[in-house]
């Protein structure tokens, strides 16, 4: 048994971010285990490739139990399952969340993360190309930038949002979220700039840090109440790590609560019916689970310059030689809006992601032609869903249960969102460009007809979160110090930590809280009340 100061399971985007900040102390010993491996691939480099990373070995491949709301489809379910976890899969957009977040956040139970505490460990990370005001910062590992390539189509979207009444704005994560306009993205010369490529490869070769990749985590270890370390295998050896101080976990909102299971630590009753003997009763791990579901009306269209032709030779080639430019720099989801379609929401319930690409099923269907896509994606869900085990068996994948539309309100949203979708494609310019739609096509217009088509081709936007929320005793797993209620030096750090899901996309609100994390186990003092105040502009108090 080799002991560490800390041992990390998981580096995605929270771990990469902990693996940095624990190491660089003096003296600090610190295991970081990924069951994943390199991350050095071409479809994880390039852009445009993301989607070609699903259902291979880069990903965890997970699909939903057949759910109830979707006509029992089972939802197919990408993690990313390499160093950089889901930040080397993902579409790369940085989106923070809308300050309501955090302060609804702070006021349910977890003091300390309103939107003006977390903002300065947001800049804490962020080095920022273009943006240089009070909500930006340069010098952070984390390269946000504009992108290098963009369609003929991206700006038509914005000038068309702009004719239903959604103003333009260069800034999702400014003084204001509401707007139409290009996505920043963590890219880097034209290239995916993952948690990995920001955090953890500029440190590898720290001493104190160990990195060991093909590493299962079977459990924790706990002893009398306290974690004292992991047992994990690699290639079929069983091996044993101590933390001398604490054992964070880190592996995601799916894989966080199934190994906290595993280790005893969930509801009692199912883990005694899955064979697993309870260490402590905590019906929250698992539960809350919430994501983005996202629906994509497809057109055809006239312009030539989208992605169609991405996979052209002669485009790797201008990529390679123009050192990232070029199509393949492109994230397909290279503009967006965030809007409020419900009369009564304080900030936007829905992001709009707009692509001059066919996007489908996931990326699994094609269209033979030039297309775009746009998808509302709601992002103020109050719908939740649970990860539960299957078995004693660490190699089995969890049973999820996303849940879906439990209030029938939110299917009235989606079905208003995809008729706000399909009014701006069909306005002004993108209009023009526009030759028919594809999905869900003419004949689909009634509410009747769009909601049975949601039912049955509603996807998601790959944003789960929540299943090991921060809560009070009695509604969460754990505190605000994101410590798990019942077991000594144990934390979960990583999307399941939220207590509730951000308004948008959701890597930069987990290295966020990363970031904040690692102030809390390194026993930082807080934040003063005067650099909290000096985080913005004192003006700017709207949560919007």
């Amino acid at each position: 048994m080799e002991s560490y100061d800390y041992v990390i399971v998981g580096a995605g985007s929270a771990g990469c971010v902990l693996a940095n900040r624990l190491s660089a102390e003096p003296g600090v010993r610190v295991l970081l285990l990924e069951a994943g491996g390199s991350d050095r691939k071409m479809n994880i480099r390039i852009p445009v490739g993301f989607a070609k990373q699903f259902r291979t070995d880069l990903d965890w491949n997970y699909t939903s139990e057949p759910e109830e709301s979707l006509i029992g489809r089972s939802m197919y379910l990408p993690r990313g399952r390499s160093l950089g976890g889901s930040s080397s899969m993902n579409a790369m957009i940085y989106i923070r969340g809308n300050r309501g977040d955090f302060d609804g956040w702070a006021a349910n139970s977890a003091p300390g993360w309103s939107y003006r505490e977390v903002l300065p460990y947001f800049k804490r990370s962020e080095h920022n190309e273009r943006i240089q005001n009070a909500y930006h910062s340069q010098g952070g590992e984390l390269n946000v930038a504009d992108p290098v390539w963009s369609s003929t189509l991206a700006p038509l979207f914005v000038e068309s949002a702009g004719e239903v009444g959604i103003r333009a704005t260069d800034d999702f994560n400014g003084a204001s979220q509401d707007g139409a306009g290009m996505m920043q993205l963590t890219q880097k010369r034209g290239r995916r700039w993952s948690a990995a490529d920001a955090f953890l490869h500029p440190v590898k070769d720290r001493p104190r840090l160990e990195l060991q990749t093909g590493a299962t985590v079977r459990r924790v270890l706990i002893d009398s109440g306290r974690a004292t370390g992991v047992e994990y295998e690699v290639e079929g050896s069983a091996r044993t790590a101590r933390a001398d101080r604490e054992v964070i976990v880190s592996a995601g909102a799916y894989n966080s609560p199934q190994l906290l299971m595993l280790s005893g630590v969930g509801p009692a009753d199912h883990l005694r019916e899955v064979g697993v003997e309870p260490i402590v009763d905590n019906a929250h791990v698992g539960s809350h689970l919430q994501d983005h579901p996202l629906a994509t009306t497809t057109y055809e269209c006239r312009d030539t310059v989208t992605l169609f032709d991405a996979t052209n030779p002669k485009y790797l080639v201008q990529y390679i030689v123009g050192r990232g430019r070029g199509k393949l720099s492109s994230n397909v989801a290279e503009a967006g809006a965030h809007v409020r379609v419900a009369d009564d929401a304080p900030w936007p319930d829905f992001q709009l992601l707009f692509g001059a690409a066919y996007y489908f099923d996931n990326g699994f269907r094609a269209y033979p032609g030039h297309a775009f896509t746009l998808g509302p994606s709601f992002v103020r869900p109050v719908s939740e869903g649970e990860v539960r085990l299957r078995s004693p068996d660490p190699h089995d994948p969890p049973a999820i249960h996303l849940g879906w539309f439990q209030d029938p309100a939110e299917m009235r949203a989606m079905v208003a969102a995809v008729r706000l979708a399909r009014e701006i494609a069909e306005t002004g310019p993108l209009a023009k460009a526009a030759v028919r739609n594809l999905d869900p096509g003419p004949g689909v217009r009634s509410d009747e007809q769009v909601e049975a088509w949601l039912r049955a081709e509603l996807q998601h936007t790959y944003h789960p979160s929540c299943t090991c929320r921060m809560g009070d005793e009695d509604g969460g797993v754990l505190d605000p110090e994101l410590r798990v209620r019942g077991v000594e030096a144990l934390r979960v750090v990583d999307a399941s930590s939220m207590p509730r899901i951000t308004s948008g996309n959701t890597n930069a609100p987990t290295i966020m809280i990363a970031e904040r994390a690692a102030d809390l186990i390194l026993g930082r003092e807080p934040l003063s009340p005067a650099e909290v105040e000096a985080a913005e502009p004192a003006q700017v108090t709207a949560a919007t």
